[in-house]
């Protein structure tokens, strides 16, 4: 099956990269690319399953249900939503109070359309806005703000 691989710094995607195979070891692969990518003395290393909502109208083809049958899927009205696993495999990040804010990541999940891509890719985007960094930090000033 296709397997999308993105890679997002600072709000911009600057790989993508699409691959046949098995997300497992798409996965794996592409966490032992990013721990050559990893400074241990300044970044954790964190690898996070999550799913991402897919909405397909109905009736689905044969074709397209054959390779979405394995993922857990529910219906809308006349909407076919399907949630698929996304791996986020963060290399470069900092610990903001309890949150952690991520500057590079690895986004690996499977490819259905040009659509899905698409909003996998911007949330990858989000994942390393700058600007969910600097919002975080205004966050923090007025907790503390608060505080004295």
């Amino acid at each position: 099956m296709k397997i999308i691989v993105l890679k997002s710094e600072d709000g911009k995607i600057t790989s993508d990269e699409t691959v046949e195979g098995e997300i497992g070891k798409v996965v794996k692969d592409t966490a032992s690319k990013a721990l050559g990518e990893w400074n241990e003395d300044s970044s954790d290393f964190i690898i996070i399953k999550d799913f991402h909502e897919v909405r397909i109208p109905l009736p689905l083809n044969p074709k397209l249900y054959e390779t979405l049958k394995k993922f857990p899927m529910s219906k809308e009205e006349k909407t076919a939503v399907i949630r698929i696993p996304s791996y986020v495999i963060s290399f470069d990040n900092v610990w903001m109070e309890n949150d952690s804010i991520d500057r590079k990541v690895y986004v690996v999940s499977y490819f259905l359309d040009d659509k899905t891509k698409q909003e996998l890719m911007e949330d990858a985007m989000k994942l390393t806005s700058p600007e969910r960094e600097s919002q975080d930090n205004e966050d923090i000033g007025e907790i503390e703000e608060e505080e004295e």
